[in-house]
């Protein structure tokens, strides 16, 4: 199973790597179903009083990825914008602030102000 394991991560950072027209989402969706099933199978042929401990301990896990796992939280596709935590943007001076921009942006100089003495 822990060369499973190894090897669904190693597939799983190859295809980031690519991120192919979204190769990345469909090979996540495969090895989930695909451990999904394992794990039930697994845990479907344990006694009672032992499938509660490993149920338990998957639990666990689970949580502990959810809370320390890098890359947990925001996600985005190619030409997208995620953040995890605060994000501070500002334009000034008659400047564009954007986290993604899909086309084109133009900004027209700034109109001089009334003659000052």
């Amino acid at each position: 199973m822990l060369q499973r394991l190894d090897r669904t991560a190693a597939d799983l950072a190859r295809a980031s790597a690519e991120d192919a027209q979204g190769a990345l989402e469909r090979l996540r969706v495969a090895q989930s179903l695909s451990w999904e099933t394992r794990f039930t199978d697994l845990l479907q042929d344990l006694p009672e009083p032992e499938r509660d401990e490993a149920v338990g301990a998957l639990r666990s896990l689970v949580e502990h990825v959810r809370q320390h796992a890098s890359g947990s939280g925001a996600s985005a596709g190619t030409g997208g914008f995620a953040v995890t935590g605060d994000v501070t943007m500002k334009a000034t001076h008659g400047s564009v602030v954007a986290g993604v921009v899909n086309g084109g942006v133009r900004v027209d100089p700034p109109k001089p102000g009334p003659v000052q003495d």
